[in-house]
């Protein structure tokens, strides 16, 4: 099996763009009219807004299962200080178990693998830019190979 979010990833991060500039050219037409009290609330939704989005931790991800290795690679969609793009990769057979975590709308994948020492968990993936019918089909492919 083999996906990408690409182009939910694009949609989100245009969304996302056109949201911010449509409030700063709230808060500049406020300041314009001096209306100071509404620039200030379209300001603290400005910088709730970009918050919220850092908390939430969107990622692109690129996920495959195909030949004898798990990829998984992922990236911020919405980031200020520089993209760090991450990668998981391992064999099928080092493979131990996945764990989609679900906390209110949000879905974080847990991958552990065998290794000469034990089991060793990867960091956490958030999965919260999949539609749900990408993460059901990542948590059937994982458990397909976990048995």
């Amino acid at each position: 099996m083999e996906f990408s979010n690409k182009k939910r990833s694009k949609r989100i991060k245009q969304t996302f763009n056109l949201f911010i500039v449509l409030l700063l050219l709230i808060a500049l037409f406020f300041v314009w009219k001096e209306m100071d009290i509404a620039a200030l609330i379209t300001g603290g939704v400005l910088i709730l807004s970009i918050v919220l989005v850092q908390f939430v931790n969107l990622h692109y991800i690129f996920y495959s299962s195909e030949n004898d290795e798990i990829i998984v690679r992922y990236y911020p969609i919405i980031t200020f200080f520089g993209k760090e793009y991450s990668s998981v990769e391992f064999k099928k057979t080092a493979f131990q178990k996945a764990e989609v975590r679900r906390a209110f709308l949000f879905s974080d994948l847990i991958l552990s693998i065998k290794t000469s020492k034990g089991i060793a968990d990867y960091p956490e993936i958030s999965l919260s830019a999949l539609s749900r019918k990408q993460i059901a089909g990542l948590k059937a492919d994982l458990e397909k190979l976990k048995s």
